[in-house]
């Protein structure tokens, strides 16, 4: 597999998309419930989607919520059982108990979005085991299409994956530059707001040969 960097796709919406990634090994696959996304899909295609996870080699499966009631993501997460449930900092939605409890059962994967140097790994939810640095943009939780600038993360030791504008043009430069314990791409493997498989084949290329 060439190099040990952790690849995680998010906001997968159509099964060939999920198989593919399947067929291709990729670490995690993230379905998208913000209703704030464009990728944002309904607990029925999930379920659709979902048919795929008894596949071998079915990747770590994530949830995201941004904006989500409460009830709702623990509805979801309820019935499907996700592996992590990514939420994002800051969320005005989120209370401190369901941040608190999914941090216990260790299947919070907590994405900060990055806006100045980081000085310290206690300030990046060190009791979760994985989290996601992204770019900061108000609106939108993640998947904005958009880096920042990765010498604020390049002293971070923790595991993390880098997310924020991610491509399989840029993608040596940022692993080599930030060495992150893997990446997170959404938009950095679509065409015209739609998941390209051929973009997503040469990402996975891309890092495992590093």
């Amino acid at each position: 597999m060439g190099t040990g960097y952790k690849i995680k796709i998010c906001g997968i919406k159509d099964l060939a998309t999920l198989e593919l990634c399947v067929d291709l090994r990729v670490d995690f696959v993230g379905l998208n419930f913000s209703p704030r996304s464009p990728r944002s899909i309904s607990a029925e295609t999930a379920e659709s989607l979902l048919t795929l996870k008894s596949k071998p080699g079915f990747p770590k499966l994530v949830f995201l919520f941004f904006e989500n009631s409460v009830s709702e993501i623990q509805n979801l997460t309820t019935r499907f059982q996700p592996d992590l449930v990514q939420l994002i900092r800051g969320d005005q939605f989120l209370t401190k108990e369901i941040w608190e409890t999914l941090t216990e059962k260790k299947s919070l994967l907590p994405a900060i979005r990055i806006q100045e140097k980081v000085v310290s790994d206690e300030d990046l939810e060190p009791k979760s085991d994985l989290v996601i640095l992204d770019s900061y943009n108000k609106d939108l939780g993640g998947g904005t299409g958009h880096s920042f600038p990765w010498e604020y993360v390049t002293s971070v030791k923790r595991p993390f994956l880098l997310a924020g504008g991610i491509t399989p043009e840029n993608v040596k430069v940022a692993l080599e530059t930030v060495h992150p314990y893997g990446i997170d791409v959404a938009s950095g493997v679509e065409t015209n707001g739609k998941k390209d498989p051929k973009k997503i084949q040469e990402l996975v290329q891309n890092v495992r040969t590093l």
